[in-house]
Parts: C-alpha cells; sequence; structure tokens
C-alpha cells in the first residue's frame, strides 16, 4: 500500500471512531435491576402487556432517538412454557423477532446465533441468542429502512436490543458501540 493509501486508510478509522463518539450519538449508561447498557441521549420508559400465545406478560421497553433513528431495550419476564424447551424458546424467539420485522413491513436479511457474556461465576443461564438484521419499507424520503436486533433468552428473560433507522443512517461502529453495550447485571 502506498503512503497515500495508509494516509486514507487511517482518515477512514478516524472518521469511523468519530462517528460512534459523535455528539449526534450522546452515549449515555442506562443501569437497571438488570441489565447495563449505553443509550444514545436519555431514555423514555414504557411498560405494556404483549400477548405471548395467549398469555399477558408485562414488557419494559428504554427507548431514545436520535433523529428518525431509535434505539430501544426490552425486558420480559416469560411465563415457562415459552422457556420449556427448544422448540418453545425457538417460537418465542419468532415471535419478537417477527413482530419487530412485521412492524417495519420488512423482510429479515441475516439471521445467526449470537452469544452473550455472562459474569464469571453467574447463576444465569442463557437459553437462546439470536441476531437479525431486516430490510422494511421506505420512508417519506424514499429510502428502506433498516433494523438490527439482538435478542437474547437468560432463564425465564427475554431480551431485545433494536437499533432502526433509514438504510445507511446507523453507522457500522454505532451498531457495535450500542450492542456490545449491553450486558446483565450480576446474579
Amino acid at each position: 500500500m502506498t503512503a497515500n493509501g495508509w494516509r486514507r486508510a487511517a482518515l477512514a478509522v478516524c472518521v469511523g471512531l468519530l462517528a460512534a463518539c459523535s455528539a449526534r450519538f450522546e452515549w449515555r449508561e442506562l443501569r437497571t435491576d438488570e441489565f447495563v447498557a449505553s443509550l444514545p441521549g436519555r431514555p423514555q420508559t414504557v411498560a405494556r402487556d404483549i400477548d405471548l400465545a395467549g398469555e399477558k406478560v408485562p414488557m419494559t421497553m428504554w427507548s431514545t432517538g436520535v433523529g428518525p433513528t431509535m434505539f430501544a431495550i426490552g425486558a420480559a419476564r416469560l411465563p415457562a412454557a415459552a422457556v420449556a424447551d427448544q422448540s418453545s424458546r425457538d417460537r418465542t424467539l419468532a415471535y419478537f423477532r417477527d413482530g419487530l420485522v412485521r412492524n417495519i413491513g420488512g423482510t429479515v436479511t441475516s439471521q445467526r446465533p449470537v452469544p452473550l457474556a455472562l459474569s464469571p461465576g453467574s447463576a444465569r443461564r442463557l437459553l437462546a441468542g439470536e441476531a437479525v438484521e431486516a430490510a422494511g419499507n421506505a420512508g417519506a424520503d424514499g429510502r428502506k429502512s433498516r433494523l438490527a436486533a439482538r435478542f437474547f433468552i437468560v432463564d425465564d428473560r427475554i431480551f431485545q436490543i433494536v437499533a432502526l433507522g433509514a438504510d445507511g443512517e446507523i453507522p457500522p461502529e454505532v451498531l457495535d458501540t450500542f450492542f456490545t453495550s449491553f450486558r446483565l447485571t450480576p446474579s
């Protein structure tokens, strides 16, 4: 690589790092009894019941927005039937994943298992983890929406970590900062 090429590469890395730390994304740590995560801005909290296979499940969501881009974390205690076995957990993940994708009129473009590091000596058990990306309907600006999410079932709890914005609006470094900041509090 030429000296000019190295300069361009270094500049690209610096721009990427600045985007992840820029004033546009003012990262603030959110601490709950169950988890710690970074959100860009002061989150609003909303609690509502969702219908999971005919059972009412209270869910709490913490969300922030940066312009038209939204970041959210949801947590709910699941009924025993939703986590009883692998098939039940698969259906539970599908319920949450498909609901988000349906909300944006989207299609899943990427789906894979994803780990979640637990504190050493933790009694918690990660039962399922999934990373999902989806493309959705175009907004008023004509750009398609992009959804990136992580879902974790830990013991009898589900956590969903979601970023949603116009295609190309959320830099990969910002998604990485958001997703890697999520960790469970020690049990």
